[in-house]
């Protein structure tokens, strides 16, 4: 009767493994999908990063040639209307490196987001991974206890035979 209801048990503990095992599978599917977009993010995100490069390193050029033709209007009047033209097309690509310059800050912070969702994921592995070992260890010991049960019942078997053998005689 107790080994009946201790093997219930057992085999109650071990359905309600099986379903945690099974939850757990989900969650590291789900983690994968989760780091696979975050890899993605990341991708573009280094994409961005060397699309902003190219952008500053041509905006830099561009200075370098506003610079010069600065230098040669300040020598010629009759130069004014162009360098008013070069002024203009200079604020505008100071517009156009402020914008550069705050998605690249933007891209910063999502890349910092992204650095801390993957710390996330990793924690999440680790603690995958030690439940994994403690569902391990509970199987070990469910098994052992199986064993041990087994013995038992074959010492008491063992041992009513003897009590039969001994009551008869």
């Amino acid at each position: 009767m107790i080994a009946d209801n201790l093997a219930k048990q057992l085999k109650s503990e071990n359905e309600l493994l099986q379903l945690q095992l099974q939850d757990l599978n989900y969650m590291i599917e789900a983690r994968e999908e989760e780091l696979e977009m975050l890899r993605k993010t990341a991708a573009h995100a280094v994409q961005l990063q060397s699309r902003l490069d190219h952008n500053l390193f041509e905006i830099e050029q561009m200075q370098e040639v506003i610079g010069e033709k600065q230098r040669e209007a300040q020598g010629a009047l009759k130069r004014e209307s162009s360098l008013e033209a070069e002024m203009f097309q200079s604020i505008q690509m100071e517009r156009e490196y402020y914008e550069i310059r705050d998605q690249f800050n933007s891209t910063k912070t999502a890349l910092a987001d992204i650095n801390n969702q993957m710390a996330e994921a990793v924690a999440l592995y680790k603690e995958i991974k030690d439940l994994k070992s403690k569902i391990a260890e509970l199987e070990s010991n469910l098994e052992i206890a199986s064993l041990d049960n087994q013995f038992l019942k074959e010492e008491l078997d063992k041992f009513r035979e003897q009590e039969a053998l001994s009551t008869n005689k």
